[in-house]
């Protein structure tokens, strides 16, 4: 395959399937309200037209999505309160913590009999383990788990960087290519929006070249190819382009990776489409959903609750010019005013609504603890709402579902990673000769923790616990509690531990006075 042809539909069959639940996951992920009721009320009109076709029944998905709370128009006239909790970002968020706030390390692997290369090891260390790629990979597990997948991109300017680098693309803004599976080319794009002139600048990736191509055309149209000088973003790319729209890459390795969130569910019989990733938001938009009109329900019943006084026409204050009136809540004397009926009834008279706050409460926690048990999280992850007390094993047993889920995701990571790693020191070497890039035998070790975070105080006290039985050497106890540390590292915390002890006082409870 190759890039689109002329006024050829964007986004291209079937990927403009997938990128109608990419829209509405982004919505979520970004809290844009505006979009959700556009989304939502415009499905409920098409299956408005479907059923009066006959076409549709209504139930199932397009039922349920008629009845979001975003999906329902405010009647004209009427400000109604519409809140949005960014739980969806909170929950990309999360994903991301979880596996990359103690970040991976890359690693390259020695072979037998020789030791690692430390000049390459550097110049990996630049690409993959610097500051830079740590914050990188921070930004890929949220994109990942609100859209469902990235790609992992090699890339290069040697005008503003000495070295090649990682750059991850969204699943909203790529069209990767499969054969049973393995992906054989990957096509990323980006926009530029000139009131209704689309330019998108295309960019193909596959093994040992990469195209670039620059369309002119409308929302849903590609349009026809234009030069890369028509556009300030892609006209340094003219110079480095061949007479084909090539960058000829000099390797034999596709240049990009495909790091899915998880594997899709809805799409696994969709052709192409059963190859990309799912979103931790597959399934659970009707929570984000109730969340959200729990919220507005709460503070609708804050704005009601603040009380309304009910006065006769006469305590009212004529308006500028006669117009309308007004009561003055700051008076404090008020002459006596003639109420008609009886005589001994109160002038004046208040409304209060009930604030139900524990009912509003109660429901939001209850929808927050689904949400993080639909997207494989332990419901301790964001707070405990209240849970009565566990002990320390119930604890660690209910926080295992984070864990569990964070294994899984980084499975993938590891793969897209070490990949690109390998894929980026070879390009290192042919682009920035003598600097330490190089082409190696195999792929780099990607090592992520054990765990996401470490909490010392429980590290100690099964340490400690360990030590007491007798179940566990120096050299494990010192692993066990530093388990990014490297061989060295532990050695001299041994050799330390034991001559520290070596000068102790002994215990008098067990000391004999014998001398060894």
């Amino acid at each position: 395959m190759a890039l689109p042809a002329d006024n050829s539909s964007w986004p291209p069959a079937p990927w403009d399937f997938a990128y109608t639940t990419y829209a509405e996951n982004e919505a979520w992920y970004l809290g844009d309200t505006d979009r959700l009721a556009d989304i939502y009320q415009r499905s409920k009109r098409e299956r408005a037209t479907h059923l009066h076709k006959g076409q549709v029944r209504s139930g199932g998905v397009a039922g349920a999505i008629s009845r979001f709370f975003w999906g329902r128009p405010v009647p004209p006239n009427q400000a109604r309160t519409r809140l949005h909790i960014p739980a969806p970002a909170d929950l990309a968020t999360l994903s991301s913590d979880l596996i990359f706030s103690e970040p991976p390390e890359v690693q390259i692997l020695a072979d037998e009999g020789n030791a690692v290369d430390a000049k390459a090891q550097a110049r990996l260390d630049l690409i993959a383990n610097s500051d830079a790629a740590h914050a990188m990979y921070n930004t890929m597990g949220e994109l990942k788990a609100a859209l469902g997948a990235v790609a992992l991109v090699s890339t290069w300017d040697t005008e503003i960087a000495d070295h090649v680098w990682l750059e991850a693309s969204a699943a909203d803004v790529i069209i990767p290519e499969f054969r049973k599976g393995k992906l054989l080319a990957c096509t990323m794009w980006t926009e530029y929006r000139e009131k209704d002139v689309y330019y998108r600048h295309l960019e193909r990736h596959s093994v040992g070249a990469i195209e670039h191509a620059l369309y002119k055309g409308k929302a849903d149209n590609l349009g026809r190819r234009v030069p890369l000088q028509d556009r300030p973003e892609t006209e340094h790319l003219a110079k480095s382009v061949n007479s084909d729209s090539l960058i000829l890459t000099g390797i034999d390795k596709l240049t990009v990776s495909y790091n899915p969130n998880m594997p899709t569910r809805a799409w696994r019989k969709k052709g192409a489409l059963s190859f990309t990733g799912r979103s931790d938001f597959a399934g659970i938009q009707p929570l984000f959903d109730a969340l959200d009109e729990t919220w507005s329900s709460w503070m609708r019943d804050l704005k009601l609750g603040g009380g309304k006084i009910l006065v006769p026409e006469s305590a009212l204050h004529t308006g500028p010019a006669g117009v309308g009136g007004y009561f003055d809540e700051s008076q404090e004397v008020y002459a006596g005013l003639a109420m008609p009926g009886d005589a001994e009834k109160p002038a004046f008279d208040k409304v209060q609504f009930q604030i139900r706050v524990e009912e509003h409460e109660a429901t939001a926690h209850a929808i927050y603890r689904e949400i993080l048990r639909s997207a494989g999280y332990s419901q301790s992850a964001w707070g405990d709402y209240g849970e009565s007390q566990q002990t320390a094993t119930e604890v660690e047993d209910r926080d295992k579902a984070s864990e569990r889920t964070r294994d899984k995701k980084t499975l993938y990571d590891k793969t897209a990673i070490a990949e690109q790693s390998w894929v980026s020191l070879e390009l290192d070497g042919l682009l920035f000769p003598g600097k330490g890039g190089k082409t190696l035998d195999r792929r780099p070790n990607v090592v992520f923790p054990d765990v996401s975070q470490i909490d010392p105080e429980k590290s100690a006290r099964t340490a400690q616990l360990l030590n007491a039985a007798g179940a566990a050497s120096t050299e494990t106890l010192v692993r066990r509690t530093n388990p990014d540390w490297d061989d060295p590292q532990v050695d001299e915390e041994v050799a330390r531990i034991r001559s520290e002890r070596s000068f102790a006082v002994p215990d008098p409870a067990t000391f004999t006075g014998d001398e060894e």
